[in-house]
């Protein structure tokens, strides 16, 4: 069995786009961005399915189905990691203290 990956900070659009001009030529670095890029479409995709089914299913009164509660919550999941938390800093380890802010420059 597969191990889980280590929690990391997603990548904001703005950083993809720097990847990609930064390493303008290296066909491994431009797949994988083309690949988060295209995962990330297919995520949205499957969201918009998920909402007409869910819809078909509320309005036939067929109660809550377990796979379809599943589902919506590992959709908010990754649309919280897409829209939300890319471009944020990581959270400190346990038992590190927090990296201090910059100063504000007047």
């Amino acid at each position: 069995m597969a191990r889980p990956l280590p929690e990391f900070a997603p990548l904001s659009l703005r950083e993809l786009r720097s990847l990609w001009k930064k390493y303008r030529g290296n066909e491994d670095v431009e797949r994988l961005v083309l690949e988060v890029q295209f995962s990330r479409g297919v995520i949205n995709e499957i969201d918009g399915y998920f909402r007409t089914i869910h819809q078909a299913w509320r309005a036939e009164n067929l109660g809550e189905l377990v796979a379809i509660e599943n589902l919506r919550l590992l959709l908010i999941h990754q649309h919280v990691r897409q829209n939300v938390l890319a471009g944020l800093k990581p959270a400190s380890k346990r038992g590190e203290p927090p990296e201090p802010e910059p100063a504000l420059v007047e």
